[in-house]
């Protein structure tokens, strides 16, 4: 007869085990989280062009509906406190609380703060762009570019009120400038 007692099966993981599967964990965390950080940066960019876009084809279709013009307005060129806004008015000030950038008494402003750390230069001259009532055709042409980092995206309107978006950069998914 066996004297000796069957010691019982040990399960789960010894806190050796448990802790290298931490520092590992770690590790594979503290290399993907700049590649995530980019990603969102990115994002914040393409959100950007994409309502700026948006709001330029807004525009152009209310001038054409009301039959009298709606103004896309900028402010702060070049900087990451840039603003514009949209008004039935010939100018708007979209810097400040309470602002006259407004459409029906609906203030329409966008402002840097909803898309942190991208910057905003154009060239439309006045700083400011509007559309014919009857053709829809644009009233002052121009490039917009919000930049984040390395990443740029163009948002490029043409006389005859035609608006498409491109990047130098290939962000976005958008095609080549």
């Amino acid at each position: 007869m066996d004297l000796k007692k069957k010691q019982p099966l040990q399960k789960g993981f010894t806190l050796i085990e448990l802790l290298i599967t931490v520092v590992i964990l770690g590790i594979l965390v503290s290399l993907a989280a700049p590649s995530f950080f980019g990603i969102l940066e990115r994002r914040k960019l393409v959100g950007a062009t994409d309502l700026f876009f948006a709001d330029l084809l807004f525009a152009k279709t209310e001038t054409i509906k009301r039959n009298s013009a709606v103004n896309v307005v900028f402010k702060n060129k070049g900087t990451t406190n840039w603003c514009y806004g949209m008004t039935q008015l010939s100018t708007c000030d979209c810097t400040g609380a309470g602002t006259t950038c407004a459409i029906d008494g609906v203030e329409r402003v966008v402002k840097a703060d909803d898309f942190k750390n991208t910057s905003a230069t154009w060239n439309f001259s006045g700083d400011n762009t509007g559309f014919d009532p009857i053709r829809g055709f644009s009233t002052n042409a121009g490039t917009l570019i919000f930049s984040i980092e390395s990443s740029s995206a163009n948002i490029v309107l043409t006389l005859q009120g035609r608006a498409r978006i491109c990047s130098s950069t290939g962000t976005g998914g958008y095609p080549s400038c």
